[in-house]
């Protein structure tokens, strides 16, 4: 009989008890088991429940009365039971923004960094339309996702770009790691590269899978971000790429990931100045956004690509360098209006005061405008003393105004000096020079303050220094290591930061 209420509780009970535990399950109602606090009290349901539970259980035991019980078994079951569950329970859903466009959706953060991650995209969005003067019309929405560094996961990249192809169309998707060396311009950059692609891509909604996209060149990002930017760094790029430009088909080939900060400050001046000559030209707005919009079918000759949508440029290599340099050199020379830092006004200074203007009595050996004045009845070139005042003029009105004096002092000079009128000019200069002096002495002593203000009272860094403090820490890294007390250091430093 004992047996047979066994089979009966097996084949009846049981089954109702596991369809319920299923319910209960899904609602929760063993809360102990996911770390929720339980009521002290028990509905008469739930005490039902339980006991058919307890009976099932006896009568799974009663089956097989000869076998003994294992505790392996009960924790097998009960195992399974909270990985069920775990399935059932939804997750909570991540918290998000959407871009005033409704083209940028950011995941993660809080809501002030969303907020400012939103502004910052929708700017460099702003100038992207206006630069190629266009409409608003976005087809593909750009996820970005922010996240914290992970001590359990060094390897993860600052910037990751993910672009694919799903279901329901193209995915552009950018993943920022956001730090304290977290850095806003390379979130414009990467923002751009993002919007360039999807503008690449917008004619192409029903790509293969897997195939993979061409991404835009680093000269058109670097160039429309640097396009209005009035920094000393840039203007000083200008003047060097316009003294000597490079060749145009070796500037398309770099990587300026590769490049140190001197050179990377040549590489945007160059950029800057070649998307401004492109825009310049008539329908040059046009040509540009029908380049953009060719980037998925282009080559691997980014010159003839280039030629191909600009054919003003020059039909072949030589003609374009040509055009190239001429190009360079007027838009350095309209680009001449802000004022240069203290030390570029007294390289370029130096860089007059060493032109030849004259020759000795036995002209035997050329004289600078400093030894002129001083020589005996010197042999004076006025073409090359007038070349030197106009080029000291220019100096003028972007000259540091601690130095414009001294080099309206040398300017003067130069035009007495081309109008052979010397008197009295060995003096003025001797003190120009020794004004210039106490200047730059101060000037250094000024510049000792200040970084040692920064390194040791300052409570934000500046930022000049922080692609050299970059360098040394890359070359100095070493492979984390990956085993549970290391990781657990980690998150610990991490969280204590």
């Amino acid at each position: 009989m004992s047996k047979t209420r066994s089979i009966r509780a097996w084949r009846g009970e049981p089954l109702r008890a596991r369809t319920r535990s299923t319910a209960v399950l899904a609602v929760g109602a063993i809360p102990n088991a996911f770390g929720v606090e339980s009521n002290s009290t028990a509905t008469e349901k739930d005490a039902c429940f339980t006991r058919r539970l307890a009976t099932a259980s006896r009568s799974f035991g009663g089956l097989e009365s000869r076998t003994p019980r294992s505790p392996l078994l009960h924790l097998i079951v009960v195992s399974l039971i909270l990985l069920c569950s775990s399935s059932v329970l939804p997750a909570a859903p991540r918290e998000r923004s959407i871009s005033p466009s409704r083209q940028f959706i950011i995941f993660g953060g809080n809501r002030i960094l969303r907020s400012a991650v939103s502004d910052a995209a929708e700017r460099v969005k702003s100038k992207v339309l206006g630069l190629l003067h266009l409409r608003d019309q976005w087809s593909v929405p750009i996820l970005l996702n922010l996240e914290r560094p992970q001590a359990n996961a060094p390897e993860v990249p600052p910037v990751l770009l993910n672009f694919s192809q799903t279901g329901a169309g193209l995915k552009i998707q950018l993943d920022l790691l956001v730090d304290r060396d977290f850095q806003p311009a390379v979130l414009q950059r990467e923002v751009l590269r993002a919007l360039l692609l999807e503008m690449s891509y917008r004619a192409l909604p029903s790509l293969p899978a897997g195939t993979p996209y061409v991404a835009p060149p680093d000269w058109l990002v670097d160039g429309i971000l640097t396009l209005d930017n009035e920094s000393p760094e840039v203007f000083e790029g200008l003047d060097s790429v316009a003294s000597y430009p490079p060749a145009l088909g070796s500037f398309l080939a770099q990587h300026p990931r590769l490049l140190d900060s001197q050179s990377r400050v040549l590489y945007c001046a160059c950029a800057s100045s070649l998307v401004r000559i492109l825009i310049e030209h008539e329908n040059g707005h046009a040509q540009l956004t029908h380049y953009i919009a060719d980037l998925p079918r282009a080559s691997a000759d980014a010159l003839s690509d280039l030629q191909a949508h600009f054919p003003w440029l020059g039909k072949e290599s030589g003609a374009m360098e040509k055009n190239w340099s001429e190009n360079i050199t007027r838009v350095a020379r309209e680009r001449r209006f802000a004022l240069v830092t203290f030390a570029a006004t007294s390289e370029q200074l130096d860089e007059c005061l060493r032109t030849k203007i004259a020759q000795d009595r036995e002209k035997k050996n050329s004289l600078t405008l400093e030894e002129a004045v001083r020589a005996s009845r010197p042999s004076i070139d006025p073409k090359a003393a007038t070349e030197l005042g106009q080029r000291l003029t220019l100096l003028t009105a972007r000259a540091h105004p601690l130095l414009r004096p001294v080099v309206v002092d040398y300017q003067l000079a130069a035009e007495l000096v081309a109008h052979k009128k010397r008197h009295g000019l060995a003096r003025r200069l001797a003190g120009s020079a020794a004004l210039r002096e106490k200047i730059a002495a101060r000037m250094s002593e000024v510049d000792d303050f200040m970084n040692w203000y920064e390194a040791t009272q300052a409570k934000t860094a500046s930022g000049a220094f922080r692609d050299y403090l970059h360098a040394s820490d890359s070359g100095e890294e070493v492979p984390r290591r990956r085993d549970a007390l290391s990781v657990y250091l980690d998150a610990l430093e991490t969280q204590l930061r």
